[in-house]
């Protein structure tokens, strides 16, 4: 990308300002301690990004400015492998991989019209998405505000789109979803803390499994 065998973390702040035009010397050093970047030290202690440091840093701040994700769910991400298939040779653009046994990301705000521009619907997908319940807003100072999972469910709905799917058609997901999560629930009475996320993670896991088998063998 670079052309160099290594950059300083000064030389990497002014590349990538052109398209960051906030990022400082500070956030990559907070960043790096989140451990969304891992940059070699030299002897004398100063940090050299190569070309792939500088990829997985554009990358990282791409989900936060783009999909308004959490740095948690970033670095879940990269342990899991996404930046490294995003970037591979014949990768094609993808969404972030959704996990369902992180808590949904509330923190973010958006109006309506903020949502539908970001994902590039209009007005009454988004009302059609409501009616659904493919996105779930709530009220707050008198308007109602969008989520990041809302943000995430709205850019899905558009590439749906592409094929032909309204938001009408998508009701059978939430119908699937709503029933599997009332079955994971009630798996999961009489436990809490920690072996109660594990329980939840193992059946989540599974249950995705088993899912994508028997629709497999449902469309082939």
């Amino acid at each position: 990308m670079t052309g160099r065998a290594h950059r300083s973390i000064g030389e990497v702040v002014e590349l990538l300002q052109g398209e960051f035009p906030d990022l400082t010397i500070s956030k990559v050093r907070f960043l790096e301690s989140r451990g969304l970047v891992s940059p070699e030290r030299a002897g004398s202690g100063y940090r050299r990004y190569r070309d792939r440091d500088i990829e997985q840093l554009e990358w990282v701040l791409r989900q936060q400015r783009d999909h308004f994700l959490p740095l948690r769910v970033i670095r879940h991400q990269l342990a899991t492998g996404v930046f490294a298939e995003d970037n591979s040779e014949d990768s094609t653009p993808s969404l972030p991989r959704i996990d369902a046994t992180i808590a949904p990301d509330t923190s973010l705000e958006l109006s309506g019209r903020e949502l539908t521009e970001r994902a590039g619907l209009s007005p009454s997908h988004l009302t059609e998405m409501e009616k659904f319940g493919l996105v779930q807003p709530i009220v707050r100072r008198g308007r109602p505000v969008y989520s990041a999972d809302d943000l995430l469910a709205a850019q899905l709905v558009a590439r749906l789109l592409e094929h032909g799917l309204e938001p009408r058609h998508l009701r059978p997901f939430k119908v699937a979803a709503e029933r599997e999560a009332t079955l994971i629930d009630q798996r999961l009475v009489g436990l809490s803390g920690e072996p109660a996320d594990r329980a939840r993670a193992d059946l989540v896991y599974l249950g995705t499994e088993l899912r994508a088998l028997l629709l497999r063998r449902l469309i082939h």
